[in-house]
């Protein structure tokens, strides 16, 4: 390359140089605050407010001094050299001219005042010098100057900080900037998130609206082709913690808009007006930045219902903030490209104005996740998490009905924490376990010393509320007993419900016997009660009021609702004193009912429920498939032998691989070993699957004998029906029936026995003996079926005194 060339190379960088200088200058003078003009000037008026005050002082400071004796003073001034004396504190001072040089001269005063002095005096009237007092000093120079002056820099000082707030306050907004009230402190996300929809699970109706929304802001000519019109305004509505603001991250991430991001308390302030600014401020933004997306969180902080009330008027701040709000939205431009996202879980408070067509155009509710939502959560919160390979994320999701996406995403950040303490990097599935009874029902204690009655009273009660859960229909299977401290609780009971969409009233009836089903086990197996069943009345309670007075299952009043008015300004009862003690009433008698009925059944499979307690209080935790065994009829005995011979498999097993280790020459006798494990295994399958022959033939002869007690209490309420007596009058007259019916078989077999003796002697002793052998028959079956009543009458509970 030629050398000319080079030249015209370097120049040319050297001027692209200078013009990149010259832009960076120009731009920092743009960055350059405007409060720096400010400070230069109050820096001048400073200066020169300095220089005017101590400008004399300065002057003698610097100038050139000499101390003088009180003789020589007395001399130059009587000389005529001195043309002006000063007086200050104790010393006289004079100024004279000196080889072209301004010097002071002072001495000492002998007396406190001039005054005093005649030779002065007579020197000063004579040559006519004239005569200054200054103020006395208190002390040096710069003492002086900083007791004066440092009041004034620190008012300065603080001035200078307020400006410059409100200087900063008029330029973007902020907490008590007094030129900031007026502007909105939106949030503009510039840099777009990393939430995608494909981070977002469990709700797969709300993403595809959602995504709806995001392809007009790319694609509007698709829709405005078809005639479609955008909406103005999308209401996420959900309960806490279901993905409401994940789901606008996974929008702004999406899509190319311009995101603004607001909290809805954020606009409210206490001065009246700032928050109407706020929002046409915010408004203003977004149409100069659209296509562009405005989030508002927990909207129902400015959007409540407006009434009429003592705190609620025209200068009332949240209405104001609230028509501003409705104005802005409903003067919309169809061409704006402006869409409002907001999110809320309190729908029922919200104004009627803000839901209706034209503003908030779609309500896209966030549902709980169902099962396989809460399986794809869990994937989704698991991915930077290391999991074991027993861990199954369906079983997990079995048990965690009702868990949100925020709840799931705790309930594995718990098993990371426990695989921590044990100093692994490996959540297993027992983690997972221990973190969902943590979380459901608080930090274990394995530790808490229990005295053993009172652990026999946790079996017995737990083993109730199992027992009840697996014999009535209706109610949710077993997953897990335990009498091992938790929380407040000392045992619990965990069911594993099933997703439904309404619940019956058979559902609630059975909820209400498994409530019951731990003070029951307690009343007939230790023959008292005791307060763990406390939280179980209260909730049994509280369902029976809602099977009553909220959803309208009372035969007896009938499908009504009796719930007080929604309207918080409401105070008017909307029933009468005698529907309440009538409703009260009702709400007994279910309880009632269902708790002898949960007497009943658990009298009659008390022998299961002893076995459910002994294994309880031999292993403490037990899984629902151990308590559906025992239910079968399997014993704790069997239950607990294998686990044993399990353990020792696993010994066996550990001991071989160590011997493998140590001597390879066992490798034959272990596959020898292993094979006649297998054909044990083999075995023990078989007889398994004879045994659940069994169980399932026995399972069949109850459900038949189930049915005709079903039958026989339908019977009994037809019979009710007609006659209109209760339940316990019906017992009551099948008592006195059932009495007047042995007496007459009675007095038959005394007529048959006379007319047999009679016959007796016409007959042969042949015939005698069989006929007696006869009647002995009939009597023993008559005891057999006396002893049979008497043993159904002692399981039948009857109602107690309070209830007749």
């Amino acid at each position: 390359m030629a050398e000319k060339d080079k030249n015209d190379i370097r120049k040319r960088l050297e001027e692209l140089r200078k013009d990149n200088n010259r832009k960076n200058n120009r731009q920092d003078d743009g960055n350059k605050s405007p409060f720096s003009g400010f400070l230069f000037f109050i820096f001048v008026v400073l200066l020169f407010t300095f220089t005017a005050i101590f400008h004399q002082d300065i002057q003698t400071y610097f100038q050139a001094k000499k101390e003088i004796s009180y003789t020589e003073f007395v001399n130059r001034t009587q000389a005529g050299e001195f043309s002006e004396i000063s007086e200050k504190d104790d010393k006289l001072i004079a100024q004279a001219r000196e080889n072209g040089k301004d010097i002071l001269y002072f001495t000492k005063k002998i007396t406190d005042r001039v005054g005093n002095e005649p030779i002065i005096i007579n020197a000063i009237e004579r040559k006519k010098v004239k005569l200054n007092s200054l103020q006395p000093s208190g002390g040096s120079f710069f003492l002086l100057l900083l007791g004066q002056f440092l009041p004034m820099i620190i008012m300065i000082a603080i001035m200078v900080y307020l400006a410059k707030k409100m200087v900063g306050g008029s330029q973007g907004g902020g907490p008590g900037n007094i030129f900031g009230f007026g502007k909105s402190r939106v949030n503009k996300i510039d840099k777009k998130p990393d939430v995608k929809f494909d981070d977002v699970a469990g709700v797969d109706g709300a993403k595809e609206e959602l995504r709806e929304v995001v392809d007009f802001l790319k694609n509007p000519e698709k829709y405005t082709k078809a005639g479609a019109r955008v909406p103005k305004g999308v209401l996420l509505l959900g309960r806490p913690g279901t993905g409401k603001t994940l789901l606008a991250k996974a929008v702004a991430g999406e899509s190319g808009a311009s995101f603004f991001s607001i909290s809805g308390s954020e606009f409210v302030e206490m001065f009246v007006g700032v928050g109407a600014s706020r929002v046409r401020d915010l408004f203003e933004k977004a149409k100069e930045s659209s296509p562009s997306i405005i989030f508002i969180d927990e909207i129902d902080a400015i959007g409540r219902r407006r009434s009429v009330g003592k705190n609620s008027g025209s200068n009332d701040e949240r209405e104001q903030t609230l028509n501003q709000l409705l104005v802005e939205m409903d003067g919309f431009e169809t061409d704006t490209k402006v869409i409002v996202l907001a999110a809320t879980n309190r729908e029922d408070v919200l104004d009627p104005a803000l839901l209706r067509a034209g503003r908030f155009d779609r309500r896209v509710t966030v549902d709980a996740p169902d099962l396989q939502g809460r399986i794809a959560i869990l994937k989704v919160h698991s991915r930077n998490k290391k999991l074991d390979k027993d861990v199954r994320l369906e079983d997990i999701a079995k048990i965690t009905p009702g868990f949100v996406g925020a709840d799931l995403a705790n309930l594995l950040n718990e098993a990371a924490i426990l695989a921590a303490r044990r100093a692994s990097d490996t959540i297993k599935m027992s983690d997972l376990d221990e973190a969902v009874d943590k979380i459901g029902m608080g930090l274990g204690q394995k530790g808490k010393i229990i005295k053993p009655e009172e652990k026999k009273l946790l079996a017995y009660h737990e083993a109730g509320h199992a027992i009840m859960t697996e014999l009535t229909p209706g109610a949710d299977p077993v997953h897990k007993v335990t009498i091992i401290p938790r929380g407040e609780a000392g045992g619990f009971m965990m069911p594993l419900p099933e997703e439904k969409l309404v619940t019956t009233s058979k559902q609630m009836l059975a909820e209400i016997k498994v409530l019951f089903g731990g003070r029951a086990a307690e009343e007939i197996g230790l023959e008292d009660i005791s307060t763990g069943a406390y939280s179980d009345i209260k909730r049994a309670t509280k369902v029976a009021r809602v099977y009553v007075e909220s959803v309208g299952m009372s035969k007896k009043l009938g499908p009504i609702n009796f719930e007080n008015a929604d309207d918080e300004y409401s105070f008017a009862p909307n029933k009468s004193d005698e529907t309440v003690r009538e409703i009260d009433l009702e709400i007994r008698k279910i309880l009632t009912e269902e708790y002898l009925n949960t007497l009943n059944t658990l009298q009659d499979n008390w022998s299961k429920l002893e076995e459910v307690v002994a294994l309880l209080l031999k292993k403490e935790t037990i899984t629902g498939d151990e308590v559906r065994r025992i239910i079968k009829g399997e014993t704790a005995e069997q239950i607990l032998k294998e686990y044993e011979n399990f353990d020792k498999k696993d010994e066996k097993s550990q001991s071989f691989e160590t011997k493998e280790i140590k001597n390879k020459d066992s490798e034959v006798k272990d596959k020898e070993i292993q094979k006649s494990e297998s054909e044990r295994a083999v075995e023990n399958v078989k007889q398994e699957l004879e045994l659940e022959n069994k169980i399932e033939n026995q399972v069949e002869e109850d459900n038949k004998k189930l049915e005709e007690k079903n039958k026989t209490e339908k019977l009994a309420e037809a019979v009710r029906e007609i006659t209109g007596k209760s339940d316990w009058a019906l017992e009551e007259d099948f008592d006195s029936e059932e009495i007047e019916n042995n007496k007459d078989n009675e007095n038959k077999d005394n007529d048959k026995k006379d007319n047999d003796s009679n016959n007796s002697d016409d007959s042969s002793d042949n015939n005698g003996s069989s006929e007696n052998g006869k009647n002995e028959d009939n009597k023993n079956n008559d005891s057999s079926n006396e002893t049979g009543n008497k043993k159904k009458k002692k399981n039948n509970f009857k109602l107690p005194s309070f209830m007749e």
